[in-house]
């Protein structure tokens, strides 16, 4: 399925805490306008139409059992390819349900009924895991999307393991890495710093599968030197060394290529003479190299982006000290005397603040929908008026959507105004 088929266009729910209504709508395209918040006042429900969402992108036995709790009467998710997944309850807004879900437009659709009273036990989630039609539904939900990463007002509190309450281990789920929502600030950095190099290493593996640099060195080599004068081939030479270091200038800020080599070779043919005969099969040899070299640049810029943008928007708001990354040592933050800090030690804004760009950059390799319940926690105003405007910015790649509930009016004041939702109240 396409990732742009993944994209959420309508969120509705009924009946929330018995009374308000949501109705959220994104645009069918890709692009900026993937920010929708949600005001109201206390009381009317916002965080438990977030965790419902959430749960009903989850199809896991304990998220079953955490929608059997929570108080609403319907709730239905429609996807860009024409699926959907819909919870409605006959009676009461908690305990029982039927869930349904279809991958699509024509998709078949597939069904489960959940009884508060089939949750109990210890054993629970291997019986439910072994019903057919809890298999046919949550292989449903997962075609139409991998899950949602819930960020809610416990997100510093780390969380256990990646266990069931069975005990046993669930790595072949793709919902378990919802639960890093509570891991710690340091266990985030260093999922980060993996994606982030494993961005870089996928590109350099994928350039260099392409690239076949001493065929051609040996097949231009032993077809001669171009027909062209030495002032015309140390032009050419130039010219292209020249532009190769400005375009790898960014990469080595990080790391991520050397330029090393293409200095010398620059140094090199500078104090040549500008007649040296021997220049037209000097270009002819490095002519591979260079091209290659182009290459690798072009393949490493979209993870040099990536990297560059969580880096920028992480110093836009931290003072008196700054997140580094190099492709050999990862991520650090470096105090102004230079000593590396460590995430925990940070205040509690500082690791709000790189917890939600965190999970922002993660989503782009998982194309979520980012769902934050209050991102103004411990924040301050100028924090508060940047942050979702920097959250997009990070998740922009892999065009995220994110689903916001906030108090804050600086908050509010850093997206449109066609993107603030407020709950329908009863007549």
């Amino acid at each position: 399925m396409a990732d742009n088929d993944r994209a959420i266009t309508k969120i509705e729910a009924q009946g929330v805490l018995g009374e308000f209504s949501y109705v959220v709508e994104y645009p069918t395209t890709s692009g900026p306008d993937r920010m929708r918040l949600i005001y109201a006042p206390n009381g009317r429900g916002k965080t438990n139409f977030l965790r419902a969402v959430s749960a009903a992108l989850t199809p896991t036995p304990e998220s079953l059992a955490s929608l059997v709790e929570i108080p609403f009467a319907s709730l239905r998710l429609d996807f860009a390819n024409g699926g959907r997944i819909v919870i409605n309850r006959d009676s009461n807004t908690v305990g029982p349900f039927t869930a349904s879900a279809s991958a699509g437009i024509n998709g078949e659709e597939f069904s489960v009924t959940v009884d508060p009273a089939e949750l109990g036990g210890r054993m629970y989630r291997r019986v439910w895991e072994n019903r057919a039609d809890f298999y046919n539904y949550s292989q449903a939900v997962g075609e139409l999307s991998p899950g949602a990463i819930f960020i809610g007002d416990d997100r510093l509190v780390p969380v256990l393991s990646d266990e069931n309450v069975d005990g046993v281990r669930n790595e072949g789920n793709p919902y378990t890495t919802s639960r890093r929502r509570r891991g710690s600030v340091s266990t985030l950095l260093e999922a980060v710093e993996r994606m982030l190099t494993q961005e870089a290493l996928a590109a350099l593996s994928n350039e260099s599968e392409q690239t076949g640099i001493y065929a051609q060195i040996t097949r231009t080599t032993l077809e001669g030197s171009d027909a062209i004068l030495a002032s015309e081939a140390r032009a050419a030479l130039e010219e292209q060394i020249g532009a190769l270091l400005d375009l790898g200038k960014p990469l080595e800020r990080y790391g991520l290529l050397s330029m090393r080599q293409v200095r010398v070779i620059s140094d090199q043919i500078s104090v040549a003479r500008a007649n040296a005969r021997n220049l037209p099969a000097v270009h002819t040899i490095l002519r591979p190299y260079l091209d290659s070299l182009h290459d690798q640049i072009t393949a490493l810029s979209p993870a040099q982006e990536l990297i560059d943008t969580f880096v920028t928007s992480v110093n836009h708001f931290l003072d008196r000290k700054e997140l580094q990354f190099t492709a050999s040592r990862g991520i650090r933050l470096v105090g102004r005397d230079g000593n590396n800090l460590h995430p925990e030690s940070l205040s509690s804004g500082e690791r709000h603040l790189l917890l939600l760009l965190s999970q922002a950059v993660l989503a782009t390799g998982e194309r979520r929908l980012v769902i934050v319940d209050e991102p103004e926690l411990s924040l301050g105003i100028e924090w508060q008026r940047d942050l979702l405007p920097e959250m997009l910015q990070c998740s922009a790649p892999g065009n995220v959507q994110f689903l916001v509930a906030s108090h804050s009016l600086q908050v509010m004041n850093a997206i449109e105004l066609d993107s603030i939702v407020r709950p329908g109240e009863p007549k």
